[in-house]
Parts: structure tokens; C-alpha cells; sequence
């Protein structure tokens, strides 16, 4: 089984903690996934629920004719309180929370956000969910989030905690990984392409 994660594109909200907002792609968020998925062949497509991921799924699939399944498991990290606000903002009103979240953000989530230990059970399972639903030879496009991302890199690869941090992910940021009986197997990433912030 190949497994091709893209993450969604540029988003109108540059630098803010949206986690499970429904904020939109920016203008040329979707010509920039449509770049990372360039000859991409792929048999079913799963999308996260949100628009900036599921807008493009669904372009997808309709344009390659294949299904598409809206898939709660792969949305993306809930931010609690902090959804909304950039990073430059809770350093003024938050400094000591948001600073313990960039040391250990295992032990220190955000204030009424999703634990990463809960965010990774739920991603854990929907792995296990995909051989009982789809044959072994297949493709599938899954479009989601960078925080997702960023803990299937771990949970695949079998990296230390402290990996969390180590992936330069950007929008339309994607990886390919294959599935066998030996485990999972890396064979694609590209990093995305870094979206200009507000100042």
C-alpha cells in the first residue's frame, strides 16, 4: 500500500494557530497543491474535513475520477484557546504556555487543545483502519494538516518525541510512504513551499 500525504495549501490566515477552524485556502492555495500532486496517480482519495483540504479533494477526485472519502481522523490538531492567534500574539499574552509548548508540547498542550498523546491514538488508528478498507497494491491520496503531518512522520518512521520538531513542513508539503509487511518506508517527501506571514 502507498500512502501519499499532502498537506493543504497556503491559507488566507498566514502564522495563526487554526487547528480545527475551518479557515479557507488563500488565492493560489489550490494551483500549489495542484503543483505538489503533479502526475500523481493515485486510486481513492481521503481528506480531512475541513475546506482547505477538502476543497481540493474533491477537485481531485472529480478530475481523476476516482472516490473520495471525507475522514474525520485525518483533521488536523486541535488548538483550544489559541486558534485564531499567531504565535507573536501569545508571546505577549501566553508567553510561559506557548514557550513550554515549543520545549514539550507531549507535556504541555495548549489550554483546552488536543493532547498530542490523543491526536496520535486517533492517527494510530485510522493506519490500522486503511488494510481492512482498501486492497494492499492500492495508492491513496490522503489530504490533510501539518500538524498530522509532523506525527505520522514520528509514528511511521518510529522517531523519538523530540522529532516533532525536526520536519520543515510547509503548505503543500507532501510524503509518500509505503506499507508492506516489513513496515513503512519513506520514498518521497518535499518540504512545500514557505507562506509569506503577516508582520
Amino acid at each position: 500500500m502507498k500512502l501519499i500525504f499532502l498537506r493543504h495549501g497556503p491559507t488566507v490566515t498566514p502564522g495563526v494557530y487554526a487547528g480545527s477552524s475551518d479557515v479557507a485556502l488563500a488565492p493560489g492555495g489550490m494551483d500549489a497543491m495542484w503543483r505538489a500532486t503533479d502526475g500523481l496517480d493515485a486510486d481513492a482519495v481521503l481528506s480531512s474535513p475541513l475546506s482547505r483540504c477538502l476543497d481540493f479533494a474533491r477537485a481531485w477526485s472529480q478530475r481523476h475520477a476516482c472516490p473520495l472519502t471525507v475522514e474525520p481522523a485525518w483533521r488536523e490538531l486541535g488548538f483550544g484557546d489559541w486558534e485564531g492567534h499567531t504565535a507573536r500574539e501569545l508571546l505577549e499574552t501566553a508567553p510561559a504556555q506557548i514557550e513550554a509548548f515549543w520545549r514539550d508540547p507531549w507535556a504541555h498542550p495548549p489550554p483546552r487543545g488536543e493532547p498530542l498523546d490523543a491526536a496520535q491514538a486517533r492517527l494510530r488508528a485510522a493506519l490500522d483502519a486503511l488494510p481492512a478498507q482498501h486492497a494492499p497494491e492500492i495508492t491513496l491520496l490522503i489530504v490533510t494538516h501539518g500538524g498530522v503531518m509532523r506525527l505520522l512522520f514520528r509514528l511511521l518512521l518510529g522517531l523519538p518525541p523530540d522529532a516533532l520538531w525536526r520536519l520543515e513542513l510547509h503548505p503543500a508539503a507532501r510524503m509518500d510512504f509505503v506499507l508492506d509487511e516489513s513496515g513503512a518506508r519513506l520514498q518521497r517527501f518535499d518540504h512545500g513551499t514557505a507562506q509569506e506571514k503577516p508582520a
